[in-house]
């Protein structure tokens, strides 16, 4: 889910800069003036030209000749008029493990090769081979970035760069699909958090959702999270003796509670992105460790800190495998998996071969130093299963408005899988409106995003205009920035609205409500307002008909301009 845009300020440019050339060229020395404009062009102008693209944020993208959009920070143009492309976007769209280790050292993982880059160097290595790039590797104020082109080349795409319409098409074939290895472990790749000890408290689903976002920083950054603030500031009536889910941690992460790094009180991070898996999703999780890092999952423990006498765990070989039918009822974090890890390494019948790796909370004396196996065939392994995708920097944006601050604990439709929602927020200052974040209940989830920049009443949803659309491959929370961000003045109200269709989903509308085990008054219904439609015309109150809220919420920064004029 990138987003894509448009602009035609290229040409305009072009024909000026064509027609300066002309007048600048005389008969009696065109061959030197030529030679001489094509340096300036380059020196010169090319800056000026990729200024304005990416200014206008005007570099279109196609894949396979399909327009393709891409978040905003994924691509840019260097001075050199080359399309220099974040880590972020590899992991995305070439579908590659992507990190920079020691601040200095890029490392690239696809189809069983490895590749090697380093800042402000051009010479690299391709599966133990020598490459040379045509520029240096950079980092900037969003991130690492290579030069685009020539990763195409050694992966084997096709690459046509238009100047003249600042577009890139990337062609793919047969031979450049993307494929897991047999077998990956993050504990290899310095991508694992510490072991933590919950101690005698039901506490796993905290560290294990730490445990995952913590592997996601990694290796960039290694903060040590305080699940204690998670567990002492949930909005639920839970005692440390009575559990929680990963929806418990999301209403947390997702309203920028949190997480807190250890010694601290303020949230370190601000999580953007999350995707959810199932436990048919084998592959799907595989993907979300190789590209994101930990995936936190829950499974059915009969087992103690104490190893016990459970009959589906093997001690020697640290190998679990449950096949009954008892529900979910401890968290861990998948870090790896190894497809020949064969059957008979766990106790009783197991249909075949392969298992995940996963990290516990229960201290490094538990299995191996603090790891252990669990089966493809285990009845729970993937259930609830949450990889966190985008986790960005306090100043990503200056505010949230929100309403949903306990979270996803329902949903409402009319009974076919699509509806419309709309959120009103009013603005307590000049503001920029530059992204929305929703719930997608399943995969293949599609979207349209509008706003209403001056919302009066109810009927001022219906000149709405539309700001971004796609398509999500995996269910979970996205936040998608806007094609043209919104301005909205002091006092003033606005709306979101949201088109939502999700196959198979009756009631696809992700929404807050009171449940018997939320603290009282937990849930404020004055804090917004929302509203569900089945066609986008007719509108009706989610606080009065479902005494809940919309969990749809809207991300910007304040507008300085007037104030710097």
């Amino acid at each position: 889910m990138k987003i894509m845009k448009r602009y035609v300020a290229m040409t305009l440019i072009l024909v000026l800069l064509f027609i300066l050339k002309l007048n600048t060229v005389t008969d009696e020395h065109s061959d030197v003036e030529t030679f001489r404009g094509a340096q300036l062009e380059q020196s010169v102008f090319y800056p000026l030209i990729a200024k304005n693209i990416n200014d206008e944020g005007s570099l279109s993208l196609m894949i396979d000749d399909e327009d393709f959009s891409y978040d905003a920070n994924e691509l840019y143009l260097n001075e050199n008029m080359q399309v220099m492309a974040s880590l972020e976007f590899f992991r995305d769209v070439l579908k590659t493990s992507a990190e920079c280790y020691n601040d200095s050292e890029i490392i690239l993982e696809r189809n069983y090769k490895e590749y090697k880059f380093f800042l402000g160097k051009t010479a690299g290595t391709a599966a133990g081979d020598e490459v040379e790039l045509s520029y240096t590797p950079v980092k900037n104020d969003t991130g690492y970035y290579l030069p685009l082109k020539d990763i195409c080349e050694i992966f084997g795409y096709g690459y046509q760069w238009s100047t003249q319409k600042a577009t890139l098409n990337i062609t793919s074939s047969e031979e450049t699909e993307a494929l897991l290895p047999t077998s990956y472990d993050l504990r290899q790749k310095n991508r694992i958090s510490e072991i933590k000890d919950q101690g005698d408290t039901q506490t796993c689903w905290a560290y294990a959702a730490f445990g995952a976002l913590e592997s996601g920083l990694l290796p960039e950054e290694s903060i040590a999270l305080d699940a204690t603030d998670l567990i002492e500031n949930k909005p639920y009536n839970y005692t440390d003796n009575e559990g929680g889910d990963f929806a418990m941690a999301l209403s947390y992460l997702l309203s920028w509670k949190g997480p807190v790094a250890e010694n601290s009180s303020k949230a370190t991070k601000h999580v953007q992105e999350v995707h959810f898996y199932s436990t048919d999703d084998i592959d799907d999780i595989k993907w979300g460790v190789y590209l994101y890092g930990g995936v936190s999952t829950s499974i059915y423990a009969n087992v103690s800190s104490s190893l016990g006498t459970s009959s589906y765990y093997n001690g020697k070989t640290n190998a679990y495998c449950y096949r009954g039918s008892n529900s979910a009822n401890h968290d861990v974090v998948i870090i790896g998996w190894d497809d020949h890890y064969e059957a008979s390494n766990f106790n009783g019948s197991v249909p075949g071969n392969g298992a995940f790796i996963c990290q516990n909370s229960w201290g490094s004396d538990f299995g191996e130093d603090g790891v252990f196996y669990v089966s493809y065939y285990d009845s729970n392994i993937g259930y609830q299963a949450v990889s966190y995708a985008k986790i960005e920097n306090t100043d990503n944006y200056d505010f949230v408005h929100q309403m949903d601050l306990c979270g996803w604990t329902g949903q409402i439709g009319y009974s076919k899988s699509d509806a419309w929602a709309a959120a009103v927020y009013e603005c307590e200052e000049d503001s920029i409106i530059e992204s929305a974040g929703f719930y997608a209940l399943d995969k293949n989830t599609e979207y349209q995003i509008y706003v209403v920049s001056d919302y009066k009443n109810v009927n001022s949803l219906g000149t709405r205009k539309l700001v971004a659309s796609g398509t999500l491959d995996d269910a979970g929370y996205y936040t998608i920035p806007f094609l043209d961000e919104v301005k909205v003045e002091a006092g003033d109200s606005y709306g979101v609205i949201l088109y939502i269709n999700t196959p198979d989903k009756d009631h696809p509308v992700a929404i807050e409500y009171k449940t018997s085990n939320m603290e009282e008054g937990s849930v404020d219904l004055t804090d917004g307002e929302s509203y569900v439609s089945k066609n986008g015309l007719e509108w009706e109150s989610i606080e009065e008909t479902a005494d809940g809220n919309l969990c749809l919420k809207a991300y910007g920064n304040y507008d300085i301009t007037e104030d710097m004029e």
